[in-house]
Parts: C-alpha cells; sequence; structure tokens
C-alpha cells in the first residue's frame, strides 16, 4: 500500500471519527436538555448522580474522539499538502 493511499484512508477515518464524536457531543447535548427525571425521592436522586457521571464519560469520550479524527485528519493532510 502506497504512502498516498495510506493517506487518503488517513482523512476518511479522520473524517469518519469526527462525525461519530460529534454525534455522542449531540446525544449528550439532547440528553442533559431531556429535563428532569419522573422519579422522586432517593430514586431520582441516584439517577440523576449516575446520569450525571454517565454525561461526563460521554462528553471526554466525544471530545477524545475528535481529537484522534483530527490526528488522522491532519497527518493525512501533511502528507498531501507538504
Amino acid at each position: 500500500m502506497g504512502i498516498y493511499n495510506r493517506a487518503a484512508w488517513s482523512v476518511i477515518l479522520g473524517l469518519a471519527l469526527i462525525l461519530v464524536g460529534g454525534l455522542v457531543l449531540w446525544a449528550y447535548r439532547a440528553r442533559a436538555d431531556a429535563g428532569a427525571s419522573q422519579l422522586a425521592g432517593p430514586e431520582a436522586d441516584a439517577a440523576r448522580l449516575f446520569h450525571t457521571r454517565l454525561a461526563r464519560w460521554f462528553f471526554a469520550y466525544g471530545l477524545a474522539v475528535i481529537a484522534l479524527g483530527l490526528g488522522f485528519l491532519g497527518w493525512g493532510a501533511s502528507i498531501f499538502f507538504p
């Protein structure tokens, strides 16, 4: 496999990862806007705590995937545009 072929796949993979990371961040934001749960009492507190922790991981995962995609995209672009 030639260097230009690897760079082309790197650009494709980078764009795909940026898309996936963007969709994860979009889902994170949509879930954050959903509002309070229908539960009351200790169940509501536990659900809010779980959602807060899960939302932090979704946000971190989305940012990490976008950063990885930008890295692939940058590497591929550096081959095509020296």
